[in-house]
């Protein structure tokens, strides 16, 4: 009997082991936590190139407003890796495939890079008594690269 009914139907789909891909809360929620993570990690980011750019805190040293950021900003970008990896791992072979994705990973890998190399440097203590100088092209830069980031992800959702 259940060998017809298995010839007759087909074998029943397996229930994902995923939880994104079982549960159809699931994505909305990690993805709002992925949102929130974004948000922590470019809002300190934009605020340390912002005082690079001599545009806000500058009563406090550049140092100084790296050193308070810099839980702030490494928190989101481990809430970004954890939910991101999730998110991608709901649906991995898709994803590989959108150029949109692939843009993405690679401008949030050149982004932070660039924020823990040359960020880094410029926003270290010996250079607090040095001329802006070149440190405010790096924050334009940096500016840009996370500008770019967020607008890779947004395409990614409108595919």
């Amino acid at each position: 009997m259940l060998l017809a009914q298995v010839i007759l139907q087909g074998l029943p789909e397996a229930i994902p082991v995923n939880p994104i891909a079982r549960w159809v809360w699931v994505f909305p929620v990690v993805e709002s936590i992925h949102i929130c993570g974004f948000t922590l990690l470019v809002g300190t980011v934009t605020i340390l190139d912002l005082r690079l750019l001599g545009l806000c805190f500058r009563q406090q040293s550049i140092s100084q407003v790296a050193k308070n950021l810099a839980p702030w900003t490494n928190t989101g970008i481990l809430i970004q890796l954890i939910t991101g990896a999730y998110l991608f791992s709901g649906d991995a072979g898709e994803y590989v495939q959108v150029a949109a994705f692939r843009s993405k990973m690679l401008l949030l890998l050149l982004a932070l890079i660039f924020h823990f190399t040359v960020i880094r440097k410029a926003t270290a203590a010996a250079q607090d008594s040095a001329p802006l100088g070149w440190r405010m092209p790096a924050a334009v830069v940096s500016l840009g690269l996370w500008v770019s980031v967020l607008l890779a992800g947004l395409w990614i959702g409108n595919l």
